[in-house]
């Protein structure tokens, strides 16, 4: 198989991404598909690689979705949620406003993802300004998990985006980490999310207000086996089989 991936910057901060898993003979058309995610973009670049250990997991996280009226609703429940998977307030605040001042040190977005210590709040992703990228990832039948959320009335434009944002958090949960905060950089997309293993994933409306450009992922782990975990994030190739 091969894995694909694209990542898209506008004025040097990260605007979109996308990953996926395909045979060969689906090469041209997945490519076709990724380039017109990004609304705006002054540079793109796509990966492509050979993979050739395929590993599974049966089933991904399980779905569910909570409305609240203000940001300030949203948060507070996020940070409740945080709490089932042994996420202390304290960390879990943290987490809420690193997203929300920008994850980059130097301002902005970041590629990758935060690693976040549950214990002391500390960031413990080598690189702080790149973060760490869940690639590798896709569902082992994207058409047939796409008809099934259709049916239970989810629908385009968003629906590429949850599925995914639920493949990455569930390989995320299987490869070790204990929960994950997320909402997007996109300013006309206020949906984000929390997951864990006892949590499955929560989507969560407003994480953020419309037209704010900052958003990204924290991940919460242990310090212990961190490389491990990295190494599982950024290496191991997984499909999803079933919802």
């Amino acid at each position: 198989m091969l894995s694909l991936r694209m990542r898209a910057e506008l004025k040097g901060q990260h605007v979109s991404g996308a990953e996926r898993l395909i045979k060969p003979d689906a090469l041209q058309k997945t490519i076709k598909e990724l380039i017109k995610r990004p609304k705006a973009y002054d540079k793109m670049v796509i990966t492509l690689e050979r993979v050739e250990e395929i590993n599974t997991i049966p089933k991904a996280l399980t779905i569910y979705s909570y409305d609240f009226k203000s940001v300030e609703e949203a948060h507070n429940f996020a940070i409740k949620s945080l709490l089932k998977e042994g996420i202390p307030e304290d960390i879990a605040l943290e987490a809420l406003n690193t997203l929300k001042r920008g994850a980059n040190p130097k301002g902005g977005n970041m590629r990758g993802a935060v690693l976040m210590d549950i214990h002391t709040g500390e960031r413990l992703e080598p690189d702080k300004e790149r973060g760490i990228r869940t690639v590798r990832v896709d569902w082992k039948d994207r058409q047939e998990v796409k008809r099934v959320l259709r049916e239970r009335g989810l629908k385009k434009p968003y629906l590429e985006r949850l599925l995914d944002a639920l493949a990455l958090a569930t390989k995320n949960i299987h490869c070790g980490v204990i929960a994950e905060l997320c909402w997007s950089d996109d300013p006309d997309y206020v949906t984000g999310y929390v997951a864990g293993k006892n949590l499955g994933y929560v989507r969560i409306k407003p994480m953020k207000e419309y037209g704010v450009p900052l958003g990204g992922r924290v991940y919460f782990v242990r310090r212990e086996g961190i490389e491990k975990l990295i190494e599982c994030l950024q290496n191991r190739a997984v499909l999803i089989e079933n919802l």
